[in-house]
């Protein structure tokens, strides 16, 4: 989503043109208010915004993060930045997606600021950088805030890429500008997520300690690519702290299938609980690690490990059952209750998915077109959550208004229905595990499953065994 940021010699020129920090206007305070409901309430299950005590108040700041999932991850730190709410908070992102004009208007109130890129834009744009840059230092003089993504660009893994300089050259020449009196500050954090994809999932933003560049001023002066590695090491290793870093991108896929079923037992047999997802992300950060250091032992027993684990992953997925279900074997009567429950809700479940069934279905439309994965939650919150939402409950608010002429019952109405599409969300995603607890029993009654069964036995006693 951000970019690799060119800096021209026409950069080096000092101005006198002072911006005062944004402020959030009331307009943007209520869009704000109204987004921060639907992304903490209805959009995801659970949101965990943890060292928010690190963010210093009243003072330059610039916030960086790791980048995975598009518009979700700057969106969360927004979120997160309460303790500098009297700052509207600024956003660098790519400029191809304000080529139309109110679309660009309506960024730009919301705080986000255009970064153009040689490989998306062309050299010819580079130019208008120069206007980022000095909007951008003005903000951080004015003791504001903007968030920014030094990898240039978001990730389709748990992992994190390389960085660009360009967040260090911005810092630095700001306070350059200053004439180095100002004192600037650099906050790392992370943003991990139980599932990329979806809603009713759970968001971690995490915070580190904020880092001052006045130490790395009288370095700067004569060294300032020096100064820059400097920092940007501290800013790198401290996010690498923070996040879930899978750097065995050869073997990723085998890593996290483990990460999200072996490691649910990793956690408990560790004293983590596998449903908080603070402590699931330390135990799976441990859990990765000690599969580092098996590789480094032994290569060939850990690639063995994982040869087995793709075998299993493409066995299960053909049979359409999951790795849970070998673990969580119910009883044929609590099976026949669950199916028995199914049936009483099924009921609400229609009358919940009625009104919500174009906030479902419609971004899975745009979905169906765009191949990048990491963009498909982002239209789910835009399309969704801050489009047909608003408009689709509207009419229907109005609509019961007309029928039943009474203002109470349709606002009463108009607030349950985000909260009937959670249940309907809810209600598809359990009917989907029941479906696949029972056909896994099926298959293990007739004999077809004993060599799956065998196979993720021998997994899970070999990982037993190194990991002790």
């Amino acid at each position: 989503m951000i970019f690799d940021i060119f800096i021209t010699e026409n950069d080096k020129s000092k101005t006198d043109k002072t911006i005062q920090a944004s402020k959030p206007e009331m307009g943007y305070k209520a869009v704000k208010a109204y987004t921060r409901f639907f992304h903490d309430k209805i959009y995801y299950r659970k949101v965990y915004y943890i060292n928010t005590e690190n963010i210093p108040e009243n003072c330059p700041l610039m916030v960086v993060s790791n980048h995975q999932n598009c518009m979700c991850d700057p969106l969360g730190l927004l979120m997160s930045m309460r303790a500098r709410q009297n700052v509207k908070t600024k956003v660098i992102t790519r400029a191809n997606i304000f080529s139309n004009s109110i679309v660009s208007r309506i960024l730009r109130y919301l705080g986000l600021i255009p970064i153009f890129r040689l490989e998306q834009d062309g050299a010819e744009n580079l130019v208008h950088n120069n206007e980022t840059f000095e909007e951008v230092e003005n903000e951080l003089l004015n003791d504001g805030t903007v968030i920014i993504f030094p990898e240039g660009k978001h990730q389709n893994k748990r992992w994190l890429g390389d960085f660009s300089y360009g967040y260090l050259r911005i810092l630095f020449k700001a306070a350059e500008k200053s004439n180095f009196e100002k004192e600037l500050f650099v906050l790392p954090s992370c943003n991990h997520y139980s599932n990329y994809f979806g809603i009713q999932e759970d968001l971690l933003i995490k915070f580190g300690n904020p880092i001052s560049l006045a130490p790395y001023y009288e370095l700067y002066k004569t060294k300032p690519r020096t100064a820059q590695r400097k920092v940007n090491a501290l800013v790198r290793n401290q996010m690498e702290q923070l996040m879930l870093n899978i750097n065995d991108l050869d073997n990723y896929t085998s890593i996290d299938y483990l990460r999200e079923t072996y490691g649910i037992k990793y956690a408990k047999d560790n004293g983590y609980n596998p449903n908080v997802l603070p402590e699931k992300l330390i135990s799976d950060k441990e859990f990765c690690r000690k599969l580092e250091d098996i590789k480094e032992k032994d290569e060939n027993v850990i690639h063995s490990i994982y040869n087995d684990v793709n075998i299993f992953d493409e066995k299960t997925r053909e049979l359409n059952i999951k790795d849970e279900n070998f673990g969580k074997i119910s009883s044929f009567f609590k099976v026949f209750v669950e199916g028995l429950l199914f049936i009483v809700f099924f009921p609400l479940f229609v009358f919940s998915l009625i009104p919500n069934i174009l906030v479902v279905y419609a971004p899975k439309v745009i979905n169906s077109k765009i191949e990048d994965r990491m963009m498909h939650n982002t239209i789910v919150f835009i399309m969704s959550l801050l489009c047909t939402m608003p408009i689709l409950y509207l009419l229907i608010f109005a609509l019961v208004w007309i029928l039943k002429g009474s203002f109470i019952y349709a606002l009463i109405y108009l607030i349950c229905l985000p909260f009937l599409g959670i249940f309907a969300w809810n209600y598809n995603k359990a009917w989907k595990s029941w479906r696949s607890q029972l056909r896994y029993k099926k298959l293990l009654k007739a004999g077809k499953l004993n060599e799956l069964v065998k196979l993720r036995t021998k997994i899970y006693e070999s990982l037993d065994k190194l990991l002790k």
